[in-house]
């Protein structure tokens, strides 16, 4: 969420200071979509061109329908916000009010994306507060699921297979140096790629065995193996109902916002392309 926060954000930071130079694409409400934010956030998350301007449509209803419904965003909201995008910036030595400056914007121009943002969060949470998912459902979920199969890995990053052959030797001499290694607690073997899957397991409990991991080679060692629990598959289960029901109570949402604000794509081949948003 972090992160598509961030992405958003610069998004919105390109719109506004580019977007007097650019081709408009579409009208959303009285908010305008540009050609190079859309192809630019395609680019960037390695989508289409459509899926790109549907996205931006779609944030762009929020953020409209957000105003319309006057949700209220604190001062102290926004700051508490923008400075925590500074300290990021700051943490890998990056200037970050010289980068708003140098797309021509002000700090207060800045702070009014952060707030859309804010804004659009909390239609959202709105939108999902009233979903509920009962026992029964969860119940009957359950019985559908296959069991899952969850292992226990310890594992050690080394730049070099020979670190990582001599750090193996010492393992088989004295295991009691597998404290050094990092456990990554119980997982669901579909979880894990199968490749790597296959050859710790061809390795066998408690036999380390190097994999390479892009520039880094990775000693693991399998710990144990053992079936999920009956909890696991209960929140397993939850989890599952819950983002298909807050799924399609989104999809429902955005499709009524489309009836409720204008949307307009100036393009008319993509207009017949993007349906879902028909033309008002």
């Amino acid at each position: 969420m972090k992160k598509y926060f961030i992405f958003f954000l610069l998004c919105c930071l390109t719109e506004a200071a580019f977007g007097a130079g650019d081709k408009s694409i579409a009208l959303v409400g009285n908010r305008i979509i540009w050609n190079n934010d859309v192809v630019e956030r395609a680019q960037v998350r390695g989508i289409s061109y459509l899926e790109a301007l549907s996205q931006l449509i779609e944030e762009n209803l929020l953020i409209v329908q957000a105003k319309k419904e006057n949700i209220q965003v604190a001062e102290e909201e926004v700051d508490a916000r923008f400075n925590l995008i500074l300290e990021q910036w700051q943490k890998k030595g990056l200037d970050f009010l010289k980068f708003i400056k140098d797309n021509g914007l002000t700090v207060n121009q800045y702070k009014e994306i952060v707030a859309d943002q804010i804004r659009v969060e909390k239609l959202v949470a709105k939108i999902q507060s009233g979903v509920s998912v009962s026992p029964f459902e969860v119940m009957k979920k359950m019985a559908e699921m296959p069991q899952q199969q969850q292992v226990l890995l310890l594992k050690k990053s080394f730049d070099s297979v020979s670190s990582a052959e001599n750090f193996i030797t010492k393992l088989k001499e004295k295991n009691e140096i597998m404290t050094e290694m990092e456990s990554t607690g119980w997982i669901e073997t579909s979880r894990i790629d199968p490749s790597v899957l296959s050859q710790i397991q061809n390795a066998g409990q408690g036999k380390p065995v190097a994999i390479k991991s892009g520039d880094k080679f990775i000693v693991y060692v399998l710990a144990g193996k053992r079936d999920n629990s009956p909890e696991e598959r209960y929140r397993m289960a939850y989890r599952e109902l819950y983002q298909q029901k807050t799924s399609k109570k989104y999809s429902e949402y955005i499709n009524q916002l489309t009836k409720t604000i204008p949307v307009k794509i100036f393009d008319q081949d993509i207009a017949k392309k993007l349906s879902v948003f028909p033309e008002q």
